[in-house]
């Protein structure tokens, strides 16, 4: 079974620390110190070494992989490093904080034949799959993905959340032709309320909106084909029935994104093809970052 390294133990962290620890075997566990983490740690997994230390991880061989949850600023240093000590690299969106970097960690994980895994989590959700099948049949013309929530305001709203939505759209659509950032409200910070416009070929397109000051949580995506008007809640899909005039439940998932996700990762570490499909999407949707950020 293969040895990971958590690095980062923030909310996500445990939820990273929580999957991972079913399909692999967590040794260690990277803290700054927080106090309450440390506890939550020794109380949840007893077995788990804590160090302060990321040279702690690097350095130990027994380690064949790490995953970074830490705050988006950090995530190429830590991944360079990383991928630089021989260890495989999950790296929760974005990988980078520009397109140069993220070349920069494909280059060093290419050089290394190692994987490097971007954690764009949607990309797993059981639906996502079944609205690719949908698109091959009947072939999307419009989609609209719409997110309200409160918070988040460390970290930026263009790199944190809308970057979820550009994973999601370049694996249905592929690049836009054209994109426009068509609002931007601030209120907390300079950017809260934001909205987009994207355009591909065959005349479809995609609009965005993310609201995090917001008081109500709640994140959809509607989705129009010639033929058919649906709705991704959460873990359920819904269709709108023309006669009933009313949606109807078509699927539900079974199984978590991140399980899925984290699956994937140690998939792809155990198999003797490495594989970097994941971090050529993460390296576009950088790139559409930085053009939005111009």
């Amino acid at each position: 079974m293969k040895k990971i390294a958590i690095i980062g133990l923030g909310k996500w962290g445990k939820n990273l620390l929580r999957e991972f620890s079913n399909v692999s075997c967590v040794t260690k566990c990277h803290t700054r110190g927080n106090q309450k983490n440390i506890s939550w740690l020794r109380r949840n997994y007893p077995k788990v070494v804590h160090t302060t230390s990321i040279r702690d991880i690097l350095t130990d061989k027994n380690i064949d992989a790490v995953a970074i949850s830490t705050p988006i600023n950090s995530h190429f240093k830590i991944a360079k490093n990383a991928l630089e000590s021989g260890k495989h690299v999950f790296v929760e969106k974005p990988m980078a904080s520009s397109v140069i970097e993220a070349k920069q960690l494909i280059k060093i994980a290419k050089s290394k034949n190692l994987n490097l895994f971007v954690g764009h989590v949607f990309l797993y959700n059981e639906i996502f799959k079944k609205i690719k099948k949908i698109d091959k049949q009947e072939s999307i013309t419009y989609a609209h993905f719409a997110w309200k929530k409160f918070g988040t305001f460390d970290e930026d709203i263009f790199k944190n959340l809308l970057s979820h939505d550009i994973s999601l759209i370049l694996a249905l659509f592929g690049s836009p032709n054209r994109i426009r950032l068509t609002n931007n409200v601030g209120f907390i910070t300079t950017s809260d309320r934001i909205s987009l416009e994207l355009n591909f070929t065959r005349n479809r397109k995609c609009e965005v909106s993310i609201d995090r000051i917001s008081p109500h949580k709640e994140k959809s995506v509607t989705f129009l084909t010639k033929k058919n008007l649906f709705v991704w809640n959460d873990d359920e899909l819904l269709r709108f029935d023309k006669r009933t005039q009313s949606f109807k439940k078509i699927y539900q998932s079974k199984n978590t994104p991140l399980h899925l996700e984290c699956k994937k990762f140690i998939a792809n570490i155990t198999s003797k093809k490495v594989s970097y499909d994941s971090s050529f999407l993460a390296l576009n949707v950088t790139r559409i970052l930085s053009k939005l950020s111009k």
